[in-house]
């Protein structure tokens, strides 16, 4: 297992990123759920998990 954490550019929010190499693996991508962008694009290899930990900025977050 890898941990490790993740800020979004757009907003800052931070996120604790789990990767398992057990399947199910995943594939398409993970969108940060308070600005909408992308901040990882899945390949199938390993199960990857997304935990917000670090609220987004307000003012980032209505532009």
């Amino acid at each position: 297992m890898k941990k490790g954490d993740v800020t979004c550019s757009a907003c800052g929010a931070g996120f604790r990123r789990l990767e398992l190499a057990t399947p199910p693996a995943s594939q398409g991508e993970y969108r940060c759920p308070a600005c909408n962008e992308v901040l990882e694009k899945f390949d199938g290899q390993a199960f990857i998990a997304y935990r917000m930990t670090i609220q987004p900025s307000m003012k980032a977050a209505r532009s």
